[in-house]
């Protein structure tokens, strides 16, 4: 299990000791996220795409409860979730009209639900291969990364409220960035590489089987694209030229009035403008931002960033081509599990764990260049592809249906990397995000390719 940056414990013993550093470690950093807010802030619904964040708490709680509570060791338990935090059954259009705890019976919930994993956690043997939950400490991962992912959903939904301001009680500033190129592309040769993961350590069952992709040559965006390449489409008309929009994506654009990235607003509000950093600014509930032109864009949707890349002569990578530039080492033939190698996350070489509140300028994390040359592939924006999302040949759902299969097909695009807010445990070269074509509030961004 991985120990991110302040964890508490990080130099616990092997076993249940380091097991249960990690999971205290997630949980202190959600209520650290949720300490500044309101009992109002909590409760209400300030997005039909998003739920109370007193909802989330309790899904947390309540998928803790069914995996390391009552279904540890029992592969073939039917447990389910309550109906109320099952997303399944309780979509987020009906959350509105749940009667939800107050704050101090969740965090008692939280807090008694912890107790009970803790006990179970002492009796747990982890050295049996048969039991697939139990091997290897699988299932605590499972929890500990489900919290962290929470932990992204609940900032998405602070970024939307409208009802009062948020004061983070950890912030760290950026680092000083290097001089970087916006644009600048980075050439990958044709072959074959091993996609996916080995199953060495943990992956969510869509990242696995590993398996050999063969791809042609490209090029691909050495940094994400930032807000000043974003700026020239908008003062280029990139919103109005329909002919860099697909039927859908104009469709979209026209229904949602879009006319630049979401949260971006006029810095001058009597006027409309076109052109420069200073015609913006970004607002949010954690305040009124100024652009920075060397800051990857972030808060665009699928339609948008492939408007984007046609404007720019280029496309999106798909996300095999996504996978070989942050993984594949062409001097071993190798993939690795993070851009720098198969060590754990660092501050300096991704921007993660929420603690910038922000994207970072490119430029800010050269140790955390891919063996190709790309940089900030984990961290700072989720990274839209063209690539639908689909099962891996040979993929078996486990533990559960609902994680990955029922999402196949169509309806849903894949993202890769991570962003500023998702947690270390989380950003690996493998795991595989993936949303609407229309999905705004979360924070994606782009990379382009092109072909060679």
């Amino acid at each position: 299990m991985s120990q991110p940056e302040d964890s508490d414990g990080a130099a616990a013993a092997s076993g249940p000791e380091r097991i249960a550093a990690g999971l205290r470690h997630v949980r202190n950093r959600t209520l650290e996220l949720v300490q500044p807010l309101s009992d109002d802030a909590l409760q209400r619904q300030h997005s039909p795409l998003m739920s109370p964040i007193i909802w989330d708490m309790g899904h947390i709680a309540e998928f803790e409860d069914l995996w390391l509570v009552r279904s540890v060791g029992q592969a073939a338990s039917e447990a389910q979730l309550p109906e109320t935090y099952d997303a399944m059954r309780t979509p987020r259009s009906r959350r509105s009209e749940l009667e939800l705890p107050g704050r101090g019976a969740m965090l008692e919930r939280l807090a008694d639900v912890r107790a009970a994993a803790d006990l179970v956690l002492t009796a747990a043997d982890m050295a049996d291969p048969s039991d697939r939950l139990l091997s290897g400490g699988y299932v605590y991962e499972l929890v500990l990364e489900h919290e962290a992912q929470h932990q992204e959903t609940i900032l998405q939904t602070i970024h939307l409220m409208d009802s009062e301001p948020y004061t983070p009680v950890r912030r760290r500033p950026a680092p000083e960035a290097e001089p970087a190129t916006a644009g600048e592309m980075i050439r990958v040769p044709a072959g074959i590489f091993r996609m996916g993961s080995d199953g060495a350590a943990f992956a969510y069952d869509n990242e696995v089987p590993e398996h050999p992709v063969t791809t042609g040559a490209f090029e691909i965006g050495r940094y994400p694209v930032t807000n000043g390449e974003y700026l020239e489409f908008i003062a280029a008309g990139g919103y109005e030229e329909r002919a860099l929009w697909s039927p859908a994506g104009w469709a979209w654009k026209e229904e949602a009035g879009a006319v630049a990235p979401l949260f971006w607003r006029p810095a001058d509000e009597a006027g409309t403008p076109s052109v420069g950093a200073a015609a913006w600014c970004r607002s949010t509930a954690l305040g009124v931002q100024v652009l920075d032109p060397q800051a990857p864009v972030v808060n665009v949707c699928l339609h948008e960033a492939e408007a984007f890349a046609r404007f720019a002569a280029a496309r999106l990578p798909t996300e095999a081509e996504w996978e070989k530039a942050a993984a594949w080492d062409p001097d071993s033939g190798a993939s690795f599990r993070h851009p720098w190698g198969d060590a754990a996350p660092e501050p300096n070489r991704a921007n993660l764990d929420q603690l910038l509140f922000g994207v970072a300028p490119i430029g800010s994390f050269p140790a955390g260049r891919s063996p190709v040359g790309c940089e900030q592939m984990l961290g700072d924006v989720w990274e839209w592809t063209s690539s639908r999302f689909a099962a891996y040949p040979g993929f078996v759902a486990f533990p559960y249906e609902e994680y990955s299969a029922v999402f196949f097909g169509d309806d849903y695009t894949v993202l890769r990397g991570a962003s500023w807010a998702t947690g270390s445990s989380v950003a690996r070269n493998t795991f595989r995000n993936w949303d609407c074509p229309i999905r705004r509030q979360i924070f994606a961004g782009l990379r382009i390719a092109r072909d060679v």
